[in-house]
């Protein structure tokens, strides 16, 4: 028997000329995306760094933090660059650079949020900029400035290998009674220096704790959530070998290399082209050809027209000349 897919249309069925087709899903093998948070004092960086020795074996390290990073190259071994200004071409320029690394560590994307030439303070600078000041025109400026910041979001999510990001939490203070009943101040964690939903486009999320303790507040691997870990490693160990477990859909280094290649033809540019498209590798920081930052996709489309325009011209003048020669 038919189903109401297969029947005609005249039957009651669907007229099969979509082109959004269904297929059985399967588990994909992609790298982790990781976001922890925490107050200061409370660990992050050294436990994105012992977490990221446990999902790869060569670490880049994005420091925002003033060379944070560095006290702790006796305990896990990485490279590193130091930043001094958080625009987002400069974070895409910088995932762009760690593209080879199986891991890197963005600590603390949190700068890129709210630090110097960071999003909201060329938000402002804009708004400034404009007719009417700064408060008139927010919102024109956030219009302006969301597709470099989408761009620089994008360009974290397609990175090749795992990324661990570190966020910075406001701090606040609330007031608590000791077992004298003496009213005190205490400090407490805020929310995350982050656009909010970013914690949707990650795959685990993890708040550090003032004891120097993570837990747990999202993981897409089973077997991790709503617990309390000590050791990162562990949990670095147990998110690489859900990772690597299924279908292989990770985006890859050596897309960038096809993509560059001089000698590369239009059939070949046109698998990588669907190669990208099935590993969402589309939106990977790249560079144009002035090496300003652009995504994958846009130049592997730059690279097929031009492809294709240079294929007309050949065919173009092998046909002129096998008319010339037989007018000859």
């Amino acid at each position: 028997m038919a189903t109401a897919a297969e029947a005609p249309a005249s039957a009651g069925g669907l007229v099969p000329h979509t082109h959004f087709q269904f297929a059985a899903a399967k588990k994909e093998a992609r790298p982790v995306r990781a976001l922890l948070d925490g107050p200061p004092g409370s660990g992050r960086t050294l436990t994105a760094l012992r977490m990221a020795s446990a999902l790869g074996e060569s670490i880049a390290v994005i420091d925002t933090e003033r060379g944070k990073s560095k006290q702790y190259a006796d305990q896990v071994a990485f490279d590193m660059i130091e930043m001094e200004t958080f625009a987002p071409r400069d974070l895409c320029l910088a995932l762009y650079a760690a593209a080879p690394y199986d891991v890197v560590v963005l600590d603390c994307w949190s700068a890129f949020w709210a630090g110097p030439d960071g999003i909201r303070d060329q938000v402002g600078k804009i708004a400034t900029g404009m007719r009417g000041g700064a408060a008139a025109n927010k919102d024109a400026a956030w219009e302006e400035m969301r597709p470099l910041e989408r761009q620089s979001v994008n360009a974290v999510l397609a990175f090749p290998g795992h990324v661990v990001a570190t966020l910075r939490n406001r701090v606040e203070f609330v007031l608590e009674t000791d077992a004298q009943g003496r009213t005190m101040p205490a400090r407490a964690a805020g929310r995350m220096e982050a656009r909010d939903g970013l914690e949707y486009e990650v795959d685990f999320t993890g708040s550090m704790l003032p004891t120097h303790e993570l837990w747990v507040t999202k993981s897409n691997a089973p077997g991790l959530s709503n617990e309390l870990f000590t050791d990162p490693v562990e949990v670095g160990k147990q998110l690489r070998a859900w990772a690597e477990t299924g279908v292989d859909r990770a985006p890859r280094v050596d897309f960038l290399h096809r993509a560059y290649d001089g000698e590369a033809t239009y059939e070949a540019l046109s698998e990588l082209a669907r190669e990208i498209q099935a590993c969402r590798a589309s939106k990977m920081a790249a560079l144009d050809p002035s090496g300003n930052p652009t995504t994958l996709g846009d130049v592997v489309s730059y690279r097929l027209a031009a492809a294709y325009a240079r294929s007309q011209r050949e065919a173009k003048a092998a046909a002129r000349a096998q008319r010339q020669q037989g007018a000859a």
